[in-house]
């Protein structure tokens, strides 16, 4: 038996997670430390979605240049 594969998030997946973790900081009855642990992810996620867009962002840079060396 194989084991299944570990796939990366994608952006929106770690988006979801982060507007999800909002929500719950946002609630008046939030224990401190589950808080503490939420945020700690959320900045965790931040992280992860500024590197995907920074990548994300090279890559279209790239093709522009090369596009544009086309003509």
């Amino acid at each position: 038996m194989t084991k299944p594969k570990k796939t990366s998030p994608n952006y929106q997946m770690m988006k979801d997670e982060l507007e999800n973790i909002m929500v719950k900081l946002q609630a008046e009855d939030i224990d401190v430390d589950e808080a503490l642990k939420l945020y700690e992810r959320g900045l965790e996620l931040v992280k992860q979605l500024d590197k995907y867009l920074k990548t994300a962002e090279n890559t279209v840079q790239e093709l522009k240049a090369r596009f544009n060396k086309g003509d």
